[in-house]
């Protein structure tokens, strides 16, 4: 097994409410794996008042990941 550590930012869209905020966040990362975990470590503001997400998290990567997938 192979696993692997994420740290993510990301702008959190003003359309997502935060009700959805976990389904969106997984969608975001299952491009990178297996998501095994995440967390949300930090919520920041920018300037102009955009939302950012701070993100950890842990994927399983490699063939085993794909065969677990299809399952």
């Amino acid at each position: 097994m192979n696993l692997r550590r994420l740290d993510r930012q990301l702008l959190w869209p003003e359309a997502v409410p935060a009700e959805r905020l976990g389904g969106w966040i997984r969608q975001q990362l299952q491009s990178d794996g297996q998501l095994l975990r995440w967390a949300i470590t930090a919520v920041n503001s920018d300037a102009v008042g955009q939302r950012w997400l701070q993100l950890e998290a842990v994927v399983q990567v490699g063939a085993a990941a794909e065969q677990e997938a299809v399952v």
